[in-house]
């Protein structure tokens, strides 16, 4: 298969002609949307295909998308494309790849083509095992309400930015959430970085986690500008103690954006000795408030006063699935949440516990069976603030089965930590257990990367009746 490195990424878009098709295969997940709303903007015709409708396949089709419900080699060669781009959830003997083979198309990773159009612009890359989707959602919002005009794309959809992506103003930021699971993060040469923390994770592709920090030095390496990292985080620390021009953000003593919580939950940021200002997000949580201040830190040092940050921060409402209050009555509330590490769990339960009263009912859907494997005792840790709890079946995203990794497993390993939780084999006997042992004032947390977001709507929508 003949697919383009950066180099000739970026000599392929220097040399399309206006109205050049490109062919998106998975054309309806997050990343993937989001490339196709670039393409358009630049004025690209986009074709591609995915194996269900959605949101993101409708709204493309508005603004002139032609987008086939399943892969099939004819519907490629049709469209003619220049480009064929895939993502990494896409199998490598995907019968469209295999024709775009056949055809000697060039064809490229969705991280390369996004990295070479982030490499035109004035690109902030943010990066990290947790808080990306939101922190660069907030930055973009953030510098739209300050009359930047920015760019964006975001791996989530925050309803305030309408979509995934957009190319913004020629002069202006462009902000790109950078993802490190399948070893694309090195592709990015940005500007300017944030990275937020760097964990154990992603280790069905990485041999270890050394592996999982040489591709963020690397990728702190290829940013041309200042890079904004956690002081709380000492891993990152280590890695970018000798890192040029870098600027640190977090509660520990030593940032240089340090952050204070209020009894209010408004937090002061200090500059140094210098008191910068007092913010307020709607957000929950230290987890959060950290990731307001790499936005903070990011746009007072580029020039933006703190009063005027302090407006722009305020009002954003997060993205969807990330503490997500899905339905609430004078009965119940219920959150959708996209977490499925053992470090995202505790922080989400942590601030919703703090911010509601209540029972917490939390449901919880494993993600993969090597992530479930490799941190069972961790994950087994995860919910003490929940007061009752069930665990399904583990999403496979594509991954083979491992012998005796599954819920029931799981179930029984945060049982033994003195957390009881239930397991329950499928997500309809997820939503009927759930649902009967329901009572006012409980808090319900649906949690998890897999397909549970569907038994959260539907109890939603059960209880709205």
């Amino acid at each position: 298969m003949k697919r383009l490195n950066r180099e000739q990424m970026a000599k392929w878009l220097a040399e399309a002609l206006p109205g050049a098709p490109v062919y998106l295969v998975g054309i309806g997940g997050c990343g993937m949307s989001g490339l196709a709303h670039l393409l358009l903007d630049a004025d690209f015709a986009v074709h591609g295909s995915d194996l269900v409708e959605n949101a993101g396949v409708q709204q493309l089709r508005e603004r002139g998308a032609e987008i086939f419900i399943g892969h099939a080699p004819e519907q490629l060669i049709n469209a003619r494309p220049g480009l064929v781009v895939y993502s990494s959830a896409i199998r490598t003997d995907n019968p469209e790849l295999a024709a775009a083979e056949q055809q000697s198309l060039p064809v490229a990773r969705r991280a390369v083509l996004l990295a070479a159009l982030a490499d035109r612009r004035r690109s902030v890359c943010i990066a990290g095992m947790h808080g990306k989707s939101t922190t660069t959602a907030l930055l973009a919002h953030a510098l739209e309400a300050l009359g930047a005009n920015p760019g964006f794309a975001v791996g989530a959809l925050a309803p305030q930015l309408g979509r995934h992506s957009r190319c913004g103003a020629d002069d202006s930021f462009f902000v790109v959430e950078a993802d490190e699971s399948d070893g694309t993060l090195r592709e990015f040469h940005p500007r300017q970085s944030i990275v937020l923390n760097i964990d154990e994770e992603h280790l069905d592709f990485y041999s270890n986690f050394e592996a999982v920090c040489n591709e963020f030095s690397t990728f702190a390496g290829q940013t041309s500008g200042t890079v904004f990292f956690c002081a709380d985080d000492p891993r990152l620390v280590e890695l970018y103690a000798e890192q040029p021009a870098a600027v640190t953000f977090g509660f520990d003593s030593t940032a240089d954006y340090r952050v204070e919580i209020q009894p209010d939950h408004s937090f002061i940021v200090w500059l140094g000795e210098a008191r910068l200002g007092e913010f307020t997000i709607r957000l929950f949580g230290e987890k959060n408030v950290s990731n307001a201040v790499a936005a903070i830190a990011f746009l007072h040092h580029n020039g933006f006063a703190a009063e005027e940050i302090a407006k722009a921060v305020a009002d954003f409402r997060g993205v969807e699935r990330r503490q997500q209050e899905i339905f609430c009555d004078d009965r119940f509330r219920i959150f959708d949440d996209y977490g499925h590490h053992p470090r995202e769990i505790t922080a989400t339960l942590r601030a919703i516990k703090e911010q509601c009263g209540g029972r917490l009912v939390v449901a919880f859907q494993p993600h993969r069976y090597s992530r479930t494997q490799h941190l069972l005792s961790e994950f087994a840790e995860s919910f003490g603030d929940a007061d009752l709890l069930w665990v399904t079946e583990v999403y496979a995203a594509s991954e083979t089965p491992i012998a005796d990794v599954n819920g029931q497993r799981l179930a029984a390993a945060i049982s033994k930590q003195g957390r009881p939780a239930g397991y329950a084999a499928s997500l309809e006997v997820l939503r009927e257990t759930m649902r009967a042992a329901l009572q006012p004032d409980d808090v319900v947390v649906f949690i998890g990367a897999g397909d549970i977001t569907r038994v959260a709507h539907e109890l939603a929508r059960e209880l709205k009746q």
